[in-house]
């Protein structure tokens, strides 16, 4: 994942990069600064966005549980 593949992924499911943050598990400042090829985005990230994608449950928790 590219800060590119980033942004088009929160244009896709239209979030803001704190909404984008919350869903990923990370800061608003760290996806920014993915964005703006700062620091480079982890690989545990792009599978989060890829989970998110998939509409898969938070890691350990069912699909029932709030």
């Amino acid at each position: 994942m590219n800060s590119l593949d980033l942004i088009q992924f929160r244009s896709r499911f239209k979030l803001n990069q704190q909404q984008a943050a919350k869903a990923l598990g990370c800061s608003p400042k760290a996806v920014y600064n993915w964005e703006k090829n700062v620091t480079k985005i982890p690989k545990s990230i792009a599978l989060a966005a890829s989970a998110f994608a998939m509409n898969l449950p938070e890691y350990g928790k069912k699909e029932n549980e709030i």
